[in-house]
C-alpha cells in the first residue's frame, strides 16, 4: 500500500466483491463515510463514484498488485465479501483434486482469496504503528448446524472465522483489530435467482436488510471481535424436524427445480452420508 500524503481522519473502505448485491450496496452506504475501493475479477458495473481495482484476488501476486493502488488513511475498513456456495449431495458432486472432502473451489474462493490478502493487512499494521484495521465478511445463520449439503461452504466460513479471531487476538495487533462477521439467512438476489429460482422470497433477507442491521457495527470504531446474525423470521423454524436432513434435501430440490423436483430425487440416496471435515 502506498503511504504518500494520507488524510489522517478519513477512514478507508475496501470492498472485496463489490460487485455482488450485498456488494453494491455496502458500496451505496459508505461512500460517503470515507475513501471507498472496490475490488472484483469483472470491470465495474456500478455508476457510484469510488475506486474499482479489477483483480483476481485467488492469486497472492494479484493481491499484492491490488493494494499497492490504495493510499489507506490509519483507519482501514476491508469488507470480505468473496465466496462461492454450492449445494452438495451425489447429484451435485464436488471438485475434491486434494481429497480432503471439501470442495476446492469453495474453499479458494472463501478462504484463499483472505489468505491472500492478509500478510498485506498485517505489514500495513507493522509499516503505521498508530493505523487501525477492520475486518468484516459475511457468514450463514446456518453455519451453527451440521447440515451436510453445505458442509464445505461451513468448513470455509469457520476457516475464516479462524483467521478473523487470530489476527483480532495476536499480541503484535491487539488494540489495533477489530472484526465483525455476520451471519445471514437466506438472502434474495442475483445468486438465489440462479441457484433456487423457485424459492418463495416471503422469508429472504434483500441485500438491503443486511446492510442496514450491519452498518452500525461496522462503522462504530470500539475495538471489538463480533459476530451478528441477521434474519428474517419463517414460522417453519419452528417445526422440530426443519433441519431433518431428508427434509432439508427435499425443500432445496423443490426451490431448485420446482415440480420436476420428484424426478431429479429419484433414485437418490436420502441418507447421504456425511463427509468428515
Amino acid at each position: 500500500m502506498t503511504t504518500n500524503n494520507p488524510d489522517e481522519e478519513e477512514r478507508t473502505f475496501v470492498i472485496a466483491g463489490v460487485n455482488g448485491d450485498i456488494g453494491q450496496e455496502f458500496a451505496k452506504r459508505l461512500v460517503d463515510h470515507g475513501r471507498l475501493y472496490g475490488i472484483s475479477r469483472n470491470p465495474n458495473k456500478s455508476s457510484l463514484n469510488y475506486a474499482h481495482i479489477c483483480v483476481d484476488l485467488l492469486k497472492s501476486e494479484n493481491a499484492t498488485s491490488a493494494f499497492n493502488k490504495i493510499n489507506p488513511t490509519e483507519n482501514l475498513v476491508y469488507v470480505h465479501l468473496l465466496g462461492k456456495f454450492k449445494f452438495e449431495d451425489k447429484n451435485h458432486p464436488i471438485t475434491d483434486k486434494n481429497s480432503d472432502g471439501i470442495d476446492d473451489d469453495i474453499f479458494e474462493t472463501n478462504v484463499t482469496t483472505f489468505r491472500n490478502v492478509a500478510p498485506i493487512l498485517i505489514d500495513y499494521l507493522k509499516k503505521r504503528p498508530r493505523a487501525k484495521l477492520k475486518l468484516v465478511a459475511i457468514g450463514s445463520t446456518s453455519d451453527l448446524y451440521k447440515i451436510p449439503f453445505w458442509q464445505s461452504f461451513t468448513h470455509a466460513k469457520n476457516e475464516l472465522r479462524k483467521e478473523f479471531r487470530w489476527l483480532y487476538g495476536h499480541p503484535e495487533n491487539f488494540g489495533r483489530v477489530s472484526t465483525l462477521f455476520i451471519d445471514v439467512s437466506t438472502v434474495a438476489g442475483t445468486q438465489l435467482a440462479g441457484e433456487r429460482p423457485f424459492i418463495s422470497k416471503d422469508f429472504c433477507l434483500t441485500p438491503k436488510d443486511i446492510v442496514e442491521q450491519a452498518l452500525p457495527y461496522l462503522l462504530d470504531d470500539r475495538q471489538s471481535c463480533l459476530e451478528m446474525s441477521v434474519i428474517k423470521p419463517n414460522p417453519a423454524f419452528f417445526d422440530a424436524n426443519y433441519l431433518v436432513n431428508h427434509k432439508t434435501k427435499a425443500r432445496w430440490y423443490q426451490d431448485m427445480y420446482g415440480d420436476s423436483q420428484k424426478r431429479r430425487l429419484k433414485g437418490s440416496n436420502e441418507q447421504d452420508e456425511q463427509r468428515t471435515i
